[in-house]
C-alpha cells in the first residue's frame, strides 16, 4: 500500500484505498431495485402505439415480468389491459422502481412529486437536459433525489433489461435474449441498436444498463453491480466520456480481475471528441489517455462494434488459454498463412514443434499435405479427416488453444465439417478454447450458425477467428500478472519541494524558472550535468572554464519557457570566444522576440555526448487526474510524438511496460550492435517522478526534454525542464 507523505500533496487515488472493501459489499441497494424490483410504476404510460410510454409497458408486460406494473396516466383508465392510476400518490404501495417517460420540462416535479409518495428508485427517460446545454435541469434533478436519499438513473436513457428478473422496461427492442453479456451503453440509441445486434449474432444478454448523462448513476456503479452479478460473464461498455476517470479505473480494475470487459471509446478524433461532447455533454478527454487508463485497469479496448462483438462472443463462451501456443487447423494454404500473419498481429504466439505435428497429423492428410503449423489438411481433407485433425489437438496436452479454419472447396459441405469439429469437440475430455472461419458462399452461413449455436465462435475471416484469440490471450496474461504497488521513495524531500513551489506562488508565478525546476528534480532524486548560473558575460566565461568545454548555454528567464523557440539555446561551445559570441547572440535574440522578458542570467551546462535523447514528465488530465509521459525527445517529439502514457501512480512492473510501449525502444536496447541505453536508470526516474506527480497537489505539469539516457549502468541526466504550478487562486 502506498504511504501517501508530506505536508501538501493530491488526494489519494480512491483506487488505493477503496480496495479494502470488495466491490459486491460496495453496490448500492438502488441498483438491485432496477434490477430486480418487485414492482415497477411507469409515470407517463400510454395506450397510444408506438409511443415511448406504450413500448414501455409493452416490453415490461410482454416480456414475462412477474412483479406488479402500474401505469399511470391522467388521461387513461387503462393501458395493455392494467389498470391505469392518475398519479404516484394513487398506487397501492410505492413502486421499488419508478420510471419517468414524460417530458423534460415537467419529469422534475413528478419525481419529487413520486419522492413524497414513497419511492426511491427512479429511471429517467427524457431528452433534452444537459446534452442540449440544459444542465440547470440535471441540477435540480439531482438535488431532488438526493433530498429525499433516492437515486436516479439518466436522464436521456432507453432504459433497463434484467435477465434475472425478466424485466425489459425499455422502449426498445422485444424479445430479448437471456444470456451471460452484461451490457452498459452510453447512447441510446446505440444501446438499442446493440441490443438488435446481439439478437443477430446470438449473444444473450444478462444485463442492459442504458446510462445516458450520468446525473446520478453512472457507468461505474453499473460496473460494480455487473461485476457481482454471477450471470454475467463478460461485459460490454460503451463510453463517450467520463466524470470520473479514477473512480472508472477503481471499479474496472476490480472488476476484470474476475470477468472481462470489452469497451469502445467513441471520440477517439478531435471532431469525434466535439461530437461526444454536444452528444451527452460529457468530457471526452484525450483519446490516448483514456485507452492507456483502460490498459491499466484490465479492459479489452475495441477500436469498432465488430471487434468488440466478435471479442464478446469468444469471451463469454470460452475457457481462458492455460498457457501460451495456438495451432491453426486448416483445408487451405492460404488463409492457413493470413492467420498467422494475424497470429503476430495480435500477439498469439503459434505453436513450433514440426516434428511432433508431423508425428500426430500426418494421418490426417495426404502426402503433399502441411503437418507443420498450420496444419493444412488440403482441400481433400473432408469431414472426416477435420475431425481426426481436431481430436488430435484436442487430446494433446501440449497443444493449449486451437484456431479452425474452413476454405469452401468445390465439392466441399460446410456443414459436415461444422458437425464434425462440434462432435470432436463434445468428445474431447479437454476443454480448450477454440474459434473457428469458414470462408466460401452456399451453405457457409448455416454452418457458421451451426457452430455458434454449439459455443465454438466461429467468424467470416481468419482474421476475425484469431483476433478473438487474441481477445483470449489478452485476458490470459491479464490473469497471470500478480497486483503490484507503485514504489514509495522515502528519500524524496517533498516539504522541501513544496517550499520551493510556494515562495513561487507567493510573487504570482505559474511556470518555476529553471533552477527552481532543477532544484525539485534534484530532490526527486534526478542527475544533471555539470552546470551553473552565471548572472553576465564574464561570469559565464569563468563558469564554462570551470565546467570544461564543450558547454551549452541558455536563457534563464520566467518568461520563457520554450527557449529553442526564442533562439536561447547555444550548443557545443568550443572554447572563451564561443561562449563570449552564443552569450551576446542569445541576449539579443531574446531582446528582439520579448523586449519586456525577465531574464535573470545564463544557464551554463556540460555537454552530454555519446547519449539517446528522451522525454519524461508528467501533466494533468481533467478526468485522470496526473497522467505521466516518456518517449524519444529533442526537437522532434512534437513532429514524431514517438511517447507512451500511463495514469500515476504506476508499479515498477508497469513502468517497464511503459517504455517497451513507444516505436523506438530497441534504440534504447541496443538496435543494430548500438550500447544499450541505461533501461533502469530511466525506470528509476520515471517511478520518482510518478510519485512526485501524485504527493505534490500544486505542481500541475512538468516536463524534462531532453533527458539524456547513457550507456548501461552510467544513469540518466536532466538536460532541461520546466515545471508549472497551481495559481493560488486556484488551489484545490
Amino acid at each position: 500500500m502506498v504511504k501517501w507523505m508530506g505536508s501538501k500533496k493530491r488526494t489519494p487515488p480512491k483506487f488505493y484505498i477503496f480496495n479494502l472493501i470488495p466491490f459486491w459489499m460496495r453496490i448500492d441497494h438502488a441498483l438491485d431495485d432496477l434490477f430486480t424490483p418487485e414492482s415497477v410504476a411507469v409515470v407517463g404510460a400510454s395506450a397510444k402505439e408506438g409511443s415511448i410510454g406504450y413500448n414501455l409497458v409493452r416490453n415490461i408486460v410482454e416480456g414475462g415480468y412477474a412483479g406488479k406494473v402500474f401505469p399511470v396516466n391522467p388521461k387513461y383508465d387503462e393501458v395493455h389491459g392494467l389498470k391505469c392510476f392518475k398519479s404516484t400518490a394513487d398506487l397501492p404501495h410505492p413502486a421499488d422502481l419508478t420510471i419517468m417517460a414524460v417530458h423534460a420540462d415537467i419529469s422534475n416535479s413528478m419525481i419529487e412529486e413520486a419522492c413524497k409518495n414513497g419511492a426511491r428508485t427512479f429511471i429517467n427517460i427524457a431528452s433534452g437536459f444537459g446534452e442540449v446545454g440544459r444542465r440547470d435541469l440535471e441540477i435540480k434533478m439531482r438535488e431532488i433525489v438526493r433530498k429525499y436519499g433516492a437515486r436516479v438513473l439518466g436522464p436521456n436513457v432507453f432504459g433497463v433489461y434484467s435477465a434475472r428478473a425478466s424485466l425489459n422496461a425499455t422502449f426498445g427492442l422485444r424479445n430479448v435474449v437471456p444470456g451471460n453479456v452484461g451490457l452498459i451503453s452510453q447512447s441510446g440509441a446505440l444501446g438499442i441498436a446493440l441490443m438488435g445486434m446481439t439478437q443477430n449474432q446470438g449473444i444473450g444478454l444478462s444485463a442492459v444498463i442504458s446510462i445516458g448523462n450520468k446525473a446520478d448513476i453512472s457507468e461505474c456503479e453499473a460496473l460494480e453491480y455487473l461485476g457481482a452479478d454471477d450471470r454475467t460473464k463478460a461485459i460490454f461498455l460503451y463510453i463517450e466520456g467520463t466524470k470520473d476517470g479514477r473512480r472508472l479505473m477503481e471499479v474496472a480494475s476490480e472488476v476484470s480481475k474476475i470477468k472481462p470487459i470489452v469497451a469502445i471509446k467513441s471520440g477517439s478524433s478531435v471532431r469525434g471528441a466535439l461530437a461526444a461532447a454536444s452528444h451527452t455533454g460529457s468530457l471526452a478527454g484525450s483519446d490516448k489517455i483514456f485507452t492507456t487508463a483502460l490498459e491499466q485497469a484490465g479492459v479489452l479496448r475495441a477500436l469498432n462494434l465488430n471487434d468488440g462483438f466478435n471479442w464478446l462472443r469468444a469471451l463469454s463462451q470460452l475457457p481462458i488459454p492455460g498457457a501460451e501456443g495456438v495451432v491453426v487447423v486448416t483445408n487451405g494454404g492460404g488463409i492457413g498463412v493470413m492467420s498467422t500473419d494475424s497470429a503476430e498481429r495480435y500477439r498469439v504466439k503459434m505453436l513450433d514443434n514440426r516434428d511432433l505435428f508431423e508425428k500426430m497429423f500426418r494421418k490426417t492428410m495426404p502426402d503433399y499435405g502441411n503437418a507443420s503449423n498450420p496444419i493444412d489438411i488440403t482441400g481433400q481433407g473432408k469431414n472426416k479427416e477435420y475431425g481426426m485433425a481436431f481430436d488430435i489437438a484436442l487430446d494433446e496436452p501440449k497443444i493449449p488453444a486451437i484456431v479452425g479454419l474452413y476454405c469452401q472447396t468445390a465439392d466441399g459441405k460446410p456443414m459436415e465439417i461444422a458437425k464434425a469439429a462440434i462432435d470432436s469437440a463434445a468428445r474431447s475430455q479437454h476443454r480448450k478454447p477454440i474459434t473457428f472461419s469458414m470462408v466460401g458462399g452456399k451453405g457457409i452461413r448455416d454452418a457458421m450458425d451451426e457452430l455458434n449455436q454449439a459455443g465454438i465462435p466461429c467468424y467470416g475471416s481468419p482474421d476475425e477467428a484469431m483476433s478473438a484469440m487474441g481477445a483470449l490471450y489478452k485476458r490470459h496474461r491479464r490473469l497471470l500478472e500478480e497486483k503490484e504497488e507503485p514504489v514509495v521513495f522515502n528519500d524524496i524531500n517533498l516539504n522541501a519541494i513544496q517550499s520551493i513551489i510556494d515562495r513561487a506562488k507567493e510573487v504570482g508565478a505559474t511556470n518555476l524558472i529553471e533552477s527552481d525546476c532543477n532544484e525539485i528534480l534534484r530532490l526527486t532524486g534526478l542527475q544533471f550535468p555539470k552546470s551553473g548560473v552565471a548572472g553576465n558575460l564574464d561570469e559565464a566565461v569563468a563558469l564554462a572554464q570551470k565546467i570544461g568545454f564543450p558547454v551549452a548555454m541558455k536563457v534563464l528567464s520566467p518568461d520563457i519557457i520554450h527557449k529553442t523557440e526564442f533562439g536561447a539555446v547555444r550548443l557545443d561551445l568550443e572554447d572563451e570566444h564561443e561562449v563570449r559570441v552564443a552569450y551576446e547572440s542569445i541576449m539579443a535574440s531574446v531582446r528582439s522576440k520579448m523586449r519586456n522578458a525577465r531574464i535573470e542570467g545564463v544557464i551554463v551546462t556540460e555537454m552530454i555526448c555519446e547519449a539517446t535523447e528522451t522525454i519524461l514528465g508528467f501533466s494533468e488530465d481533467p478526468s485522470f487526474g496526473p497522467v505521466l509521459m516518456f518517449g524519444m525527445g529533442g526537437i522532434y517529439v512534437e513532429v514524431l510524438k514517438d511517447v507512451a502514457f500511463r495514469v500515476a501512480p504506476i508499479s515498477g512492473r508497469e513502468v517497464m511496460k511503459m517504455i517497451r510501449d513507444i516505436t523506438s525502444y530497441p534504440i534504447l536496447a541496443g538496435a543494430r550492435g548500438k550500447d544499450f541505453r541505461d533501461i533502469d536508470g530511466i525506470s528509476d526516474a520515471i517511478s520518482r517522478i510518478s510519485y512526485l506527480a501524485t504527493q505534490v497537489d500544486d505542481l500541475v505539469e512538468l516536463d524534462i526534454n531532453p533527458f539524456m539516457a547513457l550507456d548501461k549502468g552510467m544513469g540518466c541526466k536532466v538536460v532541461d525542464s520546466r515545471m508549472t504550478i497551481r495559481p493560488k487562486e486556484m488551489k484545490s
